[in-house]
């Protein structure tokens, strides 16, 4: 076996594809396209063959389309069909699609916010980042995470945290869903926006919300041992990275981290949990993230 092959972050079957889920027989790292769900859990092609091929055999971020529109996607294009990346931007606007759209837009808009802030005198920051002062101005507790001053010394930290949101929120996305993501997404924003507030300091940038995937997928893969440490490993390299350039966002980081553990356990609680009510987990974070809010409104006007 090769060393990409034994990488504990390499597809055993793609080398060149980056992934955090281990096959739950094997334990063998595979990237989306080889996760085959199976009665215990995602399995690989392999393990699959082995056991007789009993499980479903369908992609796992395909689990909540109907078969029938999953059999129609799969389908070679005939020489009459769209362009290649028609068929991309038509995957990424489609509500059911499995192109992680939410994380490479949220990438995209720091990126054009962050080069804005250039020609612009950093208006992007003013007008978006969370400040005590302007607390009452609610929008900047979610709007924080995608602005960064306008400076070079924040290159760095954009391009680390931007890499590992890539290399995280899409299996975060194709597990939860694109609504659910979203709500994660912006419960991480709030929360880490508002521990911020709490402290006295301005909240800006992606590291709460970083973290709020790296909460959502440590829930994802608590019950597998060689996945839960491979994903407390990665919590502790982006932790002690933070804290080494002076560790003023630690709150930030702390609030985002619980709020994607938290928004991720309580989804997969009341889905194993009959009979509940659908809006019920929705209404829980969304009473969560109100309270930090007005937490932090109440200690900016004291």
């Amino acid at each position: 076996m090769t060393t990409e092959e034994t990488s504990p972050d390499v597809c055993y079957r793609h080398p060149e594809r980056s992934s955090w889920v281990l096959c739950q027989r094997c334990g063998r790292t595979i990237c989306p396209e080889c996760q085959i769900l199976a009665p215990v859990g995602v399995q690989c092609p392999d393990c699959v063959r082995e056991s007789g091929g009993s499980t479903t055999w369908r992609d796992a971020g395909e689990v909540r389309r109907p078969a029938a529109k999953t059999r129609q996607r799969r389908a070679r294009p005939s020489s009459g069909e769209q362009p290649r990346w028609m068929q991309v931007v038509g995957q990424l606007m489609r509500p059911g699609g499995e192109l992680p759209a939410l994380t490479w837009g949220t990438v995209g808009i720091v990126l054009v916010l962050f080069i804005a802030g250039f020609v612009t005198d950093n208006l992007p920051l003013v007008s978006f980042a969370a400040v005590p002062e302007l607390s009452l101005q609610v929008w900047r507790f979610f709007t924080a995470a995608l602005v960064y001053p306008a400076s070079f010394a924040m290159i760095l930290a954009i391009i680390l945290n931007s890499l590992f949101f890539l290399l995280t929120a899409p299996a975060v996305e194709r597990n939860l869903g694109r609504r659910r993501f979203l709500v994660v997404l912006l419960a991480a924003a709030a929360l880490g926006s508002s521990s911020m507030i709490l402290s006295g300091n301005v909240a800006y940038g992606l590291i709460g919300v970083l973290f709020g995937m790296f909460g959502a997928y440590l829930v994802f893969a608590w019950s597998y041992p060689p996945a839960r440490v491979q994903a407390l490993v990665i919590i502790g390299f982006n932790l002690l990275f933070s804290l080494a350039f002076g560790g003023f966002s630690l709150p930030q980081i702390i609030g985002g981290l619980i709020a994607g553990a938290g928004a991720t356990y309580l989804f997969q609680r009341y889905d194993d949990k009959a009979p509940s009510k659908p809006r019920t987990p929705y209404l829980i974070i969304v009473a969560v993230v109100a309270g930090f809010i007005v937490l932090a409104i109440v200690r900016s006007a004291l």
